[in-house]
């Protein structure tokens, strides 16, 4: 080693701890790197298909379930916070949107030594309020949780950083309606199915600049002032963890009783026989020359199980065949979807196309593809039939690949408030039970253009702008379907929506969710594990 490094490292060793560099020095100590990743392994029979109640009353209710199946040193903690008054108007949900941002932005530099350690959290909206989700190793998990849920009691909100996050969420709004038309045109689906409580981005857009830093502070506290608490824990965490973490949450927020009879009701508008309805809308964005259509035909509630199955065995049978018709063989458009879409309480059918095609033209080539499927589901025999109800079977029984895919069927059923925790077996038994001519009935009354039971709904979202040589591609491909038989007249007859208010006053909304099993039924009674 030359000399004179050596004497350079002696005189930087002999430098006092007051006279070093400051940008020199090993990294603080991280408080959420877990001590114990130990898992009690205990042996079951068969593993718990739905978490238990631990503790439900007027102010909380704690559902968990013991990890049994991947037994891993982590667990998932999702907190539900139940207030009506996010969804009483648009600007109560732009308050707490704008409360949710801050939240997270006051947390930014305190959650990343959480996320070195392996730990996540989210501060959102869901449908029935505020939503707190933790997750990662379960040591040090309740500490992260602890700070989030006090930071969200104690917010200061400065002007500096509410002018900033608003500004962000201003751009945020802006750019949604910029985006894929194809990525815009399921909001547009979801506000024409709910009979209230949902707004579409240019309705939140409008009330943004009115919300100021006052108003969202009064807001913090009315909205965390009288709630109903939600807690789900999953993973490797004990009955004493998940009541600790309810009690925890109850202690910090101290909220007022929210009573029942105030708890947001979830429902959805339920379409008419016979009926036949079109939304248009223009794109923000003049470049964008990417028309999209979505059209959703409504099969009944989403709670009737025949329903839903003969639902789910018309996509597994016509699913590759309507990809194959409208994308490889007419080739409308690179993004075609056909498949089951469910809203809070009802249950359809959708086939959604983004193309440079009028929204006109490829909602009249939907209408031609079942037309034509009629035919090739008549024709179907009852080997191919059979075939197609053991691979749904397959699809709906496979197994849970990890912790996450098992808390997030859970909190489904969870937040839909139907506790269907047993649906992939009790949809498998049902679809068993499936005849080929009853699923030609059901096809024939709910899809079938013929049909004058039907009841459709096509949301047409037209682009400004037009790509080149679009018109010759689309008045060939016009010639062509001329020359097929007629598919009806559904779209060129399709009552429009000009008025969404109008439109929604005509229909009835569904009834609420009703749960499979009493709440009571997964009250824990179990030894302790």
């Amino acid at each position: 080693i030359p000399e004179d490094l050596m004497e350079e490292c002696k005189k930087a060793f002999a430098v006092s701890p007051k006279d070093r560099l400051p940008a020199l020095h090993l990294p603080h100590k991280n408080q959420f790197i877990p001590n114990k990743l130990e898992v009690e392994k205990k042996e079951v029979a068969e593993p718990a298909l739905n978490p238990r109640v631990l503790r439900n009353d007027s102010i909380a209710r704690t559902w968990w379930k013991k990890d049994d199946t991947f037994w891993v040193p982590r667990a998932n903690v999702i907190v539900s916070l139940k207030t009506p008054l996010i969804y009483a108007s648009a600007e109560n949900n732009v308050k707490a949107r704008l409360f949710s941002d801050l939240v997270r932005d006051a947390l930014e530099e305190y959650s990343y030594d959480a996320e070195l350690a392996g730990l996540q959290y989210n501060v959102s909206l869901d449908s029935r309020g505020l939503f707190l989700d933790v997750s990662g190793y379960n040591d040090k998990l309740p500490v992260l949780l602890e700070q989030v849920v006090t930071t969200m009691r104690d917010l200061d909100i400065k002007e500096d950083r509410f002018e900033i996050v608003r500004e962000r969420l201003i751009r945020g709004y802006s750019n949604w309606q910029l985006q894929s038309s194809y990525h815009q045109v399921g909001d547009y689906t979801n506000w024409l199915n709910a009979p209230e409580r949902d707004f579409i981005v240019e309705e939140l857009a409008a009330e943004l600049p009115s919300v100021t830093l006052e108003g969202v502070r009064l807001f913090q506290k009315q909205m965390l002032g009288q709630v109903f608490i939600e807690v789900y824990v999953h993973g490797n965490m004990y009955k004493e963890d998940a009541l600790k973490a309810t009690d925890m949450v109850e202690s910090i927020l101290k909220p007022r009783v929210l009573p029942k009879a105030q708890w947001p009701i979830l429902r959805s508008l339920i379409l008419t026989k016979g009926s036949n309805y079109v939304f248009r809308k223009t794109l923000k964005d003049p470049a964008n020359v990417n028309h999209c259509v979505e059209t959703w035909f409504y099969v009944g509630s989403r709670e009737d199980r025949d329903t839903r199955t003969k639902t789910l065995l018309l996509d597994q049978m016509l699913h590759e065949p309507a990809f194959d018709q409208l994308r490889t063989k007419e080739q409308l458009g690179y993004i075609v979807f056909s498949g089951p879409r469910a809203f809070s309480t009802t249950y359809g059918f959708r086939f959604l196309i983004q193309s440079e095609m009028t929204p006109e033209f490829l909602d009249s080539r939907i209408e031609a593809f079942l037309m034509r499927y009629a035919d090739t589901l008549e024709k179907m025999s009852e080997t191919e039939f059979e075939g197609h109800k053991r691979s749904l079977i397959v699809r709906r029984l496979e197994k849970l690949r990890n912790l996450d895919q098992e808390s997030t069927r859970h909190w489904n059923q969870i937040t839909n408030e139907y506790y269907d925790f047993e649906l992939a077996q009790r949809d498998a038994a049902q679809i068993k039970l499936l005849t080929k001519p009853e699923v030609i009935e059901f096809f024939n009354q709910r899809l079938n253009p013929a049909s004058s039971h039907r009841a459709r709904l096509s949301i047409h979202l037209q682009a400004q702008g037009k790509a080149e040589g679009v018109d010759k591609r689309q008045e060939e491909a016009q010639k062509k379907a001329d020359e097929e038989p007629s598919p009806g007249d559904a779209v060129k007859t399709a009552e429009e929506i000009t008025d969404v208010r109008l439109y929604k006053a005509g229909l009835t909304a569904s009834s609420g969710a009703r749960p499979v099993k009493d709440i009571n039924e997964y009250e824990d009674t179990d030894a302790k594990l």
